[in-house]
């Protein structure tokens, strides 16, 4: 029976990690927000090759600096339809939400946690852009999820047909990142492999060009054996950042060895749990929990990442209020989270939505700080 109900595990895991189902409801957001006043991107053709930062901004929908071929696939009506797309879901959806967070982060977050230098986010997937949000003035952020991590794509080389396809793609698989917060691990399987931006890379890469970031490289790593894309940036306010996204299974059949002590060397750092599909809650991923309780001074999370019972002696802050989890994960309920909201009388209201409780009015939030 426990075979039976481990191998179902795995099966979830490779279905759901870092992200979730398609959502049933609609977003709604802050009230308030009014929406940002938009004046559409003016594309010209540029001269020279395009640099690592050029072909975030092209695919983020912006206009790049460098690299004639791009600007030309730039002045297609199929590029601006991806520009426009990305446009209206950044300033209906995303900057709303990112703003808001990063605005938590500092008057709220921040004064509880202290200073995230380096933050660990499991089954996050490329969730980079509200990675960065969420924990702005972080300096590097580890991202881990099963989705092949890609490389730098050399899109000037490509067939422009098959670029601008590419593109449709990449709007398909960011679309729900956009719209509530993470992403569907299917969508993102069939959207981006093969072609010429396969991987997760143009995904963090656009990310950051949503956030106006500069991207200063884009390098392969190995993670203890596993293969990880690093990239180093910058965003506005200064300070360079290094994001690191690593392909690897963290089931406690992948989670060990080489891996385990890879990320034994970021410890001190600030776990994230979101939309995690509540992996931890099984003993096929102690492994992981295990870890970020030994090895992280605080984590953040949603009722998603590592059950309530295991904070005992974990400075504890509560935020929204807990009703259960969506009906896809209903038996993953704790009791105990619930008594500890009741106990205080929910906690202070959130401007944002986040995981699986996209809409503010009924999002959680727990936040464990190590004594």
């Amino acid at each position: 029976m426990k075979t039976v109900r481990f191998l179902a595990t795995v099966l979830t895991a490779l279905t759901f990690t870092g992200c979730g189902e398609a959502p049933k409801r609609k977003p709604v957001p802050p009230p308030g927000v009014p929406l940002d006043a938009y004046t559409p991107a003016t594309f010209s053709p540029v001269a020279g090759t395009a640099d690592a930062n050029d072909i975030a901004q092209f695919l983020a929908g912006k206009p790049v600096v460098h690299g004639a071929a791009l600007s030309q696939m730039q002045l297609t009506p199929e590029y601006r339809l991806h520009a426009e797309t990305m446009a209206q879901r950044w300033r209906r959806h995303a900057a709303r939400r990112t703003a808001r967070q990063s605005e938590w982060h500092d008057g709220t977050l921040s004064p509880v946690i202290g200073q995230t230098n380096t933050l660990l986010y499991p089954f996050g997937g490329p969730d980079l852009l509200y990675a960065m949000a969420m924990f702005p003035h972080a300096s590097t952020y580890v991202l881990l999820g099963l989705e092949p991590a890609g490389s730098l794509p050399s899109l000037e080389s490509q067939n422009p047909g098959a670029v601008l396809a590419g593109l449709s793609r990449l709007d398909q698989s960011m679309e729900t990142q956009l719209k509530v917060g993470y992403f569907i691990t299917q969508d993102m399987r069939a959207q981006l492999s093969g072609g010429p931006m396969p991987g997760v890379t143009p995904i963090l890469l656009a990310s950051i060009g949503l956030m106006d970031g500069t991207v200063d490289s884009v390098s392969s790593l190995s993670a203890g054996g596993k293969p990880a894309v690093d990239i180093r940036f910058r965003l506005p306010g200064g300070g360079s950042r290094r994001a690191i996204y690593v392909s690897g299974d963290l089931s406690n059949g992948g989670f060990s060895g080489g891996y385990r002590s890879w990320l034994g060397s970021f410890g001190g750092s600030t776990a994230y749990f979101k939309a995690a599909s509540y992996l931890t809650h099984d003993e096929g991923f102690s492994g992981i929990r295990n870890f970020v309780l030994k090895n992280c001074r605080a984590v953040v999370q949603d009722d998603s990442g590592i059950p309530h019972r295991h904070f005992k002696g974990w400075e504890t802050h509560l935020y929204g209020d807990y009703n259960g989890p969506i009906e896809l994960f209903a038996k993953h309920g704790q009791p105990d989270l619930r008594a500890a909201y009741d106990a205080i009388g929910k906690g202070p209201a959130l401007p944002f939505g986040t995981g699986y409780h996209f809409n503010y009015f009924d999002a959680n939030l727990q936040v464990y700080v190590r004594k």
